[in-house]
């Protein structure tokens, strides 16, 4: 009897540990190791298939959109979208007409469970490309790919997403992926894989120029060609093991792929343009060539971003030469200028967008370039699908699906606090207004519109009161509102000053650019003058701009002559679109820049027929709406209340936290008294948000295209 306890607890124990490694480290054994594999997507040539039954095959292009974990008031690795909310969002993108979603990372078990619930109650699914990524540490930090954090963390993510669409994985907590027991097996829907999000080309140059590892790599259902690269080697070697896991283990195999960007696509191009961005490598996804063991596919797939109207002609003459009879018919008709077409032609392979988009938010994001209303940002979305498919690819994936608050860009991010906990937008980093989703905080309505109706005031907004009427003022996570009631105020004669006062230790009382005085000093001038000559104006010594960038808009130091902090001058407000040229070619170029500053006339209210999502004041019956967005008034983090304070005492950007800020108005400027100012409280609102959401115009410009497809 005692040999058999501690049989049974030798066999218990057994079982446990087996169940144990299997489910948590994805240990198996191949007890039928000739099963036949079996696919449900499949590439011929350059179209992508899904398996139709019977044994027949549909040709399909990918209609897709990016989901990612990010909401307001959480950290995006804290994955906090709950199954309710996944089940929500899939619905619109659904009923959008999209057929595809694609994920950076492993996401949580509450984001594969609704995926199977939505899947399982709808006759139309929708597919899933998973996606795999390591973290910014790696990316940016790892000496090269081989690194353990890099190379080995695409490995282990790899394997841990294979066990995961198939139910068959418990997964802790990790630096890039969700968390939990993945018990839904979801394969049926997945499309495939994509391996990394972006790459560093640093990374890549490093690891290229490396003489430890190999430039070449033989598996079972990838090898590398003879022109291949050490870094295409690894991504040959990552794609070929995930394969043969779920080859493997499953007998099943789905399409992989992995990302690329025109920073690092296959041309070559002459060495100034190469140098001016910063393009240190080539990465061609025809130098990984699949096996005959490989029955699903593999595909090519770029983010797309900013592309040089002129960028043919900067072709290396070579490269010009190789690619001559695609040149020579290229349609350079698309948005991209013929991008799109000549990757088309290029590649023998699917070719997916894997992530474009358009921003709207205020800020440019190159030269030539206005910010884009929700209207333009959807004629941008859809002329992009339109040109991909005339290419031939084989689908699109736009980013995003929600707007990401965490978001931080190079022109803006020395501006604003890195915060762990998004509560609050800025409207004027464009990488914050990607979504099709905007998401806001409060009531199911925003307080506030600009829309020219005076109804949403009350008199508890009033801050100042004098003999031209009044001034109120709001705010929310977004904007500072402002709303000037003025009988006498004639907006096609009359010009409206409002100066501000946030910096108690900088400011002037006199604005020499206007000829206005103040009864105190003050940082920033609103001028409302007509519908096309509106601006934010700040005084001289607290224009971040200068202050951050003065070499590289005007060749000098500024902190050689630091400017007087009560000057009465005060500068348009510009934001850096490009950055100066790092190779002078014949004469020294300065950076680009845009007056953010120069406000937008029209209808903010997205009720209004006549909404214009970038409206900064509207006139009304007698007075004006105005919003004007946090950074613009220099806060690095309006729910805490914090500002920038002097960059001359400080030598750069530091904080500081306010109670309360000046302000004034006036339409009177020409009689020479000094412009009273009044306090506006402000309190904030803290980590512990209420958000809604709002589906952007654009996204209903898509529905209307996708579903009449």
């Amino acid at each position: 009897m005692k040999r058999f306890i501690i049989m049974v607890c030798a066999v218990l124990l057994l079982a446990g540990g087996t169940w144990y490694a299997s489910l948590y480290f994805g240990l198996y054994i191949d007890l039928n190791p000739d099963t036949p594999v079996t696919v449900l997507f499949r590439t011929q040539g350059t179209e992508i298939q899904r398996q139709a039954g019977a044994g027949a095959w549909e040709s399909m292009r990918i209609r897709g959109v990016d989901v990612s974990s990010n909401l307001p008031g959480d950290p995006p690795m804290d994955f906090a979208p709950e199954e309710e909310d996944y089940l929500r969002w899939f619905e619109q993108i659904g009923a959008m007409g999209a057929n595809t979603i694609r994920t950076y990372t492993l996401m949580d078990d509450d984001f594969y469970s609704a995926f199977y619930t939505y899947n399982m109650t709808h006759d139309d699914p929708l597919y899933l490309l998973q996606g795999l990524q390591v973290s910014d540490a790696a990316n940016y930090g790892a000496e090269d790919v081989y690194d353990s954090d890099f190379f080995g963390l695409l490995l282990k993510n790899g394997r841990a997403v294979v066990d995961v669409i198939h139910g068959n994985r418990i997964v802790s907590p990790g630096d890039t992926s969700g968390t939990g027991f993945y018990r839904w097996d979801v394969s049926e829907w997945v499309v495939g894989y994509l391996v990394g999000s972006e790459w560093d080309s640093g990374n890549i140059a490093y690891t290229n120029n490396s003489t430890t590892y190999p430039s070449s790599y033989a598996g079972t259902y990838f090898t590398t060609g003879p022109d291949a690269s050490r870094f295409e080697a690894a991504i040959a070697q990552v794609m070929d093991q995930i394969t043969g896991y779920e080859t493997a283990k499953y007998k099943t195999q789905r399409l992989i792929g992995f990302v690329n960007d025109a920073n690092n696509d296959p041309f070559e191009y002459s060495y100034l343009y190469s140098t001016r961005f910063f393009k240190y490598n080539q990465i061609d996804a025809e130098n990984i060539l699949p096996t005959q063991e490989l029955q699903s596919g593999y595909y090519a797939a770029y983010r797309l971003s900013y592309i040089n109207p002129e960028f043919v002609q900067y072709l290396s003459d070579q490269q010009k030469a190789e690619l001559s009879g695609i040149l020579d018919t290229l349609d350079t008709s698309d948005i991209y200028h013929g991008y799109l077409n000549l990757l088309g032609q290029y590649h023998t392979m699917p070719v997916i967008a894997a992530g474009y988009g358009f921003s709207t938010s205020r800020a440019a994001l190159y030269e030539g370039q206005d910010p884009l209303t929700e209207q333009q940002q959807g004629e941008s979305l859809i002329r992009v699908w339109q040109d991909a498919t005339k290419a031939g690819w084989a689908g699109v994936f736009i980013s995003t699906w929600q707007d990401v608050w965490n978001r931080r860009t190079w022109n803006t991010g020395y501006a604003t606090l890195d915060s762990v906990m998004p509560v609050w937008q800025d409207a004027q980093s464009d990488g914050q207004g990607y979504g099709l989703m905007e998401f806001y905080l409060g009531e199911q309505t925003r307080s506030c519109y600009v829309d020219g109706d005076a109804s949403e005031w009350t008199q508890a907004d009033i801050v100042l009161e004098n003999e031209q009427g009044s001034l109120s003022m709001q705010y929310d996570e977004k904007y500072l509102y402002f709303f000037v009631q003025a009988d006498a105020f004639d907006p096609g004669q009359d010009i409206l000053y409002i100066p501000i006062d946030t910096l108690s230790s900088l400011g002037s009382t006199y604005c020499e650019n206007y000829g206005v005085s103040f009864d105190r000093a003050c940082d920033f001038v609103i001028c409302i003058d007509g519908r096309d000559n509106s601006r934010v104006l700040v005084q001289e010594r607290y224009e971040i701009l200068w202050a951050m960038h003065a070499y590289e808009l005007g060749r000098a130091d500024a902190y050689d002559e630091i400017r007087s902090a009560s000057s009465p001058v005060f500068r348009t407000i510009n934001l850096m679109v490009q950055r100066q040229d790092p190779v002078p070619i014949g004469e020294w170029y300065p950076a680009v820049t845009y007056e953010t500053g120069k406000l937008w006339y029209g209808n903010a209210n997205p009720a209004a027929a006549d909404f214009d999502s970038l409206a900064d004041f509207m006139f009304t019956e007698k007075g004006v709406e105005i919003r004007i967005p946090w950074q613009m008034l220099n806060f690095g983090d309006p729910a805490e209340r914090k500002i920038h304070d002097d960059y001359y005492e400080n030598f750069g950007v530091e904080y500081i936290q306010i109670d309360e800020m000046y302000v004034g108005f006036s339409t009177a400027a020409a009689a020479g008294t000094r412009i009273r100012t009044a306090p506006f409280s402000l309190e904030g609102w803290g980590t512990d948000v209420t958000y809604h959401e709002r589906l952007k115009k654009s996204y209903y410009m898509l529905q209307n295209l996708w579903t009449a497809a």
